[in-house]
């Protein structure tokens, strides 16, 4: 047990016991030497023998111990440094990748009171590190309690899925994992946090759940429903094949435009199921892309006006891609329209982009919708959630101008 406890103890601790310990031996060894070995050599071999020994013995013992004392000392504190040395560098390896880390990574003390707090943090919550050491962490993050509770139960929390407020007003769905740091009396006293904004990764994945959701809807109250009428067309045209052959060349013409019909809108929502992912390409190719494809299926003119040096947060993607595709969506619907035209533009001195989609359609009297159906009411609230503007222009008879003002910097979720 002695043995363990020497080779935990530091260096510190070694040299503190030795202090103690060295001049008890030393007394033994001298008492030992006067009282053996002196006397000894007195008796066998005389006064000068013995005196020339004992003067050997003692210039040469305390010289001699000091010398192998600061041998140890000075292995000892050359292991240490090339220790210390050695933390240093990874320390230094680990506060640069820390530094430039996409991820928010900040510590916080036993007290909840930020500490340390990287460019990743600053980048994504807007927060300089002056201004949030010593802050606690419900300033951004309302659910920090919760948080706390749960890392006192389990020690380390992974996977936590909240909302985080930029220092702009912003809200963030952001997934971090907390992991308490312990000090040498295993008693917890602080705690690290890494952070990722996941916010563009969810709206993504709330488009695709709201696109499944008009599909479907599509399927049962479009394509349904017409597949039905064309059978009981079908019927009601064999029955009468012989006895009105002029309404059944009328009723076998709309039997053949519903079909068509059908087929058109059976083709748009296969074109809808394809995934909806801007990760390779880049966003303005993808909605470009997208666009031409779906005028294609639908069978429209197209003019689309988007110039590839747009620069757009990303946090607004995914709202103006639900944007646009919900208008070509009421248009491929309700308009009739035989071409679309789609412009994106940004206005640097208003900070502002503008959405802007076109038809040539039938139109309609934005009066008599009232903010409901026709995807209008789920586009106004993504406007809305962005603190944007949208403008419906319209008259029957003149096709539909929509256009939308979304903010490029500020808004609850931008």
């Amino acid at each position: 047990m002695a043995s363990i406890s020497w080779q935990k103890s530091s260096l510190v601790d070694r040299i503190r016991w030795l202090r103690y310990i060295l001049p008890l031996v030393l007394v033994l060894i001298v008492i030992g030497y006067q009282l053996g070995i002196a006397q000894a050599l007195e008796r066998f071999y005389g006064h000068n023998v013995h005196y020339g020994v004992e003067i050997g013995f003692y210039s040469l013992t305390g010289p001699l111990v000091t010398w192998l004392m600061l041998i140890w000392v000075e292995r000892k504190l050359v292991e240490q440094d090339r220790l210390e040395r050695q933390v240093q560098a990874q320390s230094q390896q680990l506060a640069s990748l820390t530094a430039v880390s996409a991820d928010a990574i900040f510590s916080l003390d036993a007290a909840g009171l930020v500490t340390s707090w990287n460019r990743g943090a600053e980048r994504m919550l807007g927060y300089e590190a002056a201004v949030m050491i010593g802050r606690p962490l419900t300033q951004f993050l309302p659910e920090a309690d919760t948080l706390a509770n749960r890392l006192a139960r389990q020690g380390v929390v992974q996977n936590f899925e909240t909302t985080a407020f930029a220092s702009d007003g912003r809200s963030l769905t952001v997934n971090l994992t907390q992991t308490q740091l312990v000090d040498s009396s295993e008693a917890a006293s602080a705690s690290l946090i890494v952070m990722r904004d996941v916010t563009a990764r969810r709206e993504k994945e709330t488009i695709l759940e709201e696109e499944r959701a008009r599909i479907a809807r599509d399927l049962h109250d479009g394509v349904a429903q017409t597949l039905y009428f064309l059978a009981l067309k079908a019927d009601m045209v064999k029955q009468q094949i012989r006895s009105d052959a002029e309404q059944t060349l009328v009723d076998l013409g709309e039997i053949g435009q519903k079909a068509r019909q059908v087929i058109r809108e059976v083709r748009r929502t296969i074109f809808a199921l394809r995934p909806l992912d801007w990760s390779d390409t880049g966003f303005i190719p993808a909605l470009r892309q997208f666009v031409q494809g779906f005028t294609e299926q639908v069978g429209w003119q197209s003019d689309v006006r988007i110039v590839d040096d747009v620069i757009i947060p990303a946090r607004l993607e995914p709202t103006i891609f639900r944007l646009v595709q919900e208008s070509l969506n009421n248009v491929a619907k309700h308009a009739e329209a035989n071409q679309v035209w789609v412009t994106l533009q940004t206005n640097q001195q208003a900070n502002q982009l503008s959405i802007i989609v076109r038809d040539d359609g039938v139109g309609f009297d934005p009066a008599t919708i009232s903010g409901k159906g026709m995807g209008i009411s789920q586009m106004q609230t993504r406007v809305t959630a962005v603190a944007g503007t949208m403008h419906i222009q319209s008259q029957p008879g003149k096709g539909t101008n929509i256009t939308v003002h979304l903010p490029l910097t500020g808004g609850k979720n931008g």
